[in-house]
């Protein structure tokens, strides 16, 4: 049970983290920081659990090192996104 409250933290420091990294990139859609945030967040996190649920369909389980690479690559596409707005 402990590791699922470990894993519900670690998604939801990751929506908040995706959230604050694509709070500037509203300003070239014109949606204010928040909305720009929210939106960030919401599809990342999305693709996330999609991952997840993939893993989950395939094996029955998300086993640790299946999880820690999930979240790992969306970080790594979280970071590389914001980097290409941060460009723009």
């Amino acid at each position: 049970m402990k590791y699922w409250i470990t894993r519900t933290l670690r998604v939801a420091a990751f929506a908040l983290a995706t959230g604050i990294a694509f709070m500037g990139a509203g300003n070239v859609f014109g949606i204010s920081a928040v909305q720009s945030a929210a939106f960030g967040a919401v599809g990342a996190v999305l693709g996330l659990l999609a991952t997840l649920l993939f893993t989950y369909a395939g094996k029955a389980s998300v086993p640790d090192a299946d999880f820690d690479k999930a979240i790992n690559q969306a970080i790594e596409s979280v970071a590389s996104d914001a980097k290409d707005k941060k460009k723009s």
